[in-house]
């Protein structure tokens, strides 16, 4: 069985160097990799998106049904026309209507009439569906043959990261479909399906072999797989109490779809991954190197914590920061005193100091009314210092330190006064 890589290490590091970098001065290097970061979390924390395309009548409706183990999306001849339908995961059932240019309107449970009514861009189906969770569904409007459909089908397929498309097994791969897809970029070419519909009609049955021929010697640059697939019968072998046929569920082609689509969602996340590792070993994770040098300065000698840090702000007024500088001071005399202090301790006193000040900062009245952003990061540090706990190895105390001083920065910036200087003495 294929396994559908992890992201969760790689996305908690990507966010440590947002979270980090997010208040330093802006230049062309940084902006680029804080860009770069984003598209990476942003792409490891959804789901993979797989589109389903198709000339009109070619089943990728029902297919997309299939697969999501829901009948939602109609089928066949029918009259509710219906805009680009996205099915993900969601706890409870509902129904976003979206548009390009304005905010969604969202109902509960499923009501793709109530949402057609509405002419949007774009639908989106919620389901508690645990396969949801991996990947996410597009079902993309019929295309016709000879009609500027084909644009439409070309213009929604920029938004999904695989795709199948679905030919009809009565005259499977038309000219008007190759046409099609030779405009579809090598990239998402290289990780898509094309399936074979309708395979348990007797035509189709009959000269399957013959058509599977055909379409191997064709599918070189243009698909990952050939599947062939009889739909309303895996439907059924799903369908059958107490438990599902999966003899029946394996021969009409039900099995080895399931395996290609899990396939070739896991190969895109996996490219994802190594992208995204690639960024953070060359890039970003030596950059957050070069920033945690004062923290582990400050570390080598705790009891310079405190003055060193003072030193480098005007006489303050505000209390909650010379409250703060104590605090950490605290901490890094114990790392000092325990040398074998663990470092789940460690970095649990870190969260706890930092949870304790951001319930302070909830009221707002020890900061600038214009600083009301700090409250915020001091949130954002207590989940990160929570998440690197779950790590090993020196990584993440040095994370710590790093964040301690980063909400230090914040502090001194906005959320502190300058107090009347004592005045000077002559000499």
């Amino acid at each position: 069985m294929i396994e559908f890589p992890g992201t969760e290490t790689e996305v908690r590091q990507l966010d440590r160097f947002l979270t980090a970098t997010e208040r330093l001065p802006s230049t062309p290097e940084l902006d680029d990799m804080r860009a770069r970061a984003q598209s990476h979390a942003e792409r490891l924390s959804n789901a993979v998106s797989i589109g389903f395309a198709g000339e009109f009548g070619a089943g990728k409706s029902s297919l997309a049904n299939m697969l999501a183990g829901a009948d939602i999306l109609p089928t066949g001849p029918q009259h509710l026309k219906l805009p680009l339908v996205i099915v993900t995961y969601a706890d409870t059932p509902e129904t976003t209507v979206g548009w390009w240019d304005r905010e969604p309107k969202v109902y509960s449970g499923i009501a793709l009439e109530k949402a057609a009514a509405d002419n949007p861009d774009f639908i989106s189906v919620g389901l508690n569906t645990p396969a949801l969770r991996e990947i996410s569904l597009f079902d993309l409007p019929g295309s016709g043959a000879l009609d500027d459909t084909y644009k439409q089908t070309l213009d929604l397929l920029k938004f999904v990261d695989c795709a199948i498309w679905c030919t009809n097994g009565t005259n499977a791969w038309r000219e008007t479909e190759r046409h099609l897809w030779a405009q579809v970029p090598q990239n998402l070419r290289d990780n898509s399906l094309l399936a074979v519909t309708h395979t348990d009609l007797p035509p189709v049955r009959d000269a399957l072999d013959r058509v599977l021929t055909r379409l191997e010697k064709e599918k070189s640059g243009m698909f990952r797989a050939i599947v062939p697939i009889g739909t309303p019968v895996a439907v059924r072998a799903m369908a059958q109490e107490p438990e599902p046929d999966f003899a029946l569920w394996e021969t009409c082609g039900g099995q080895n779809l399931a395996e290609k689509v899990l396939e070739i969602a896991s190969h895109r996340r996996r490219t994802d991954l190594e992208a995204a590792r690639q960024d953070l070993a060359a890039d970003f994770l030596p950059f957050l190197e070069t920033l945690t040098g004062a923290g582990e300065a400050a570390a080598s000698d705790t009891r310079t914590v405190q003055p060193s840090l003072e030193s480098a702000l005007p006489p303050l007024d505000n209390p909650i920061l010379e409250d703060w500088l104590a605090a950490i001071a605290s901490i890094y005399e114990d790392l000092r005193d325990s040398s074998d202090i663990e470092p789940a301790a460690f970095l649990q006193s870190c969260q706890e100091i930092v949870e304790d000040f951001a319930e302070r900062l909830e009221n707002g009245s020890e900061i600038d009314p214009g600083a009301d952003w700090i409250p915020g990061e001091f949130e954002k540090a207590t989940d990160l210092l929570l998440l690197l706990q779950f790590e090993s190895g020196e990584g993440p105390l040095k994370d710590a330190i790093s964040i301690l001083a980063q909400l230090s920065d914040n502090l001194a910036w906005a959320g502190s006064t300058v107090a009347s200087a004592p005045p000077k003495t002559g000499t």
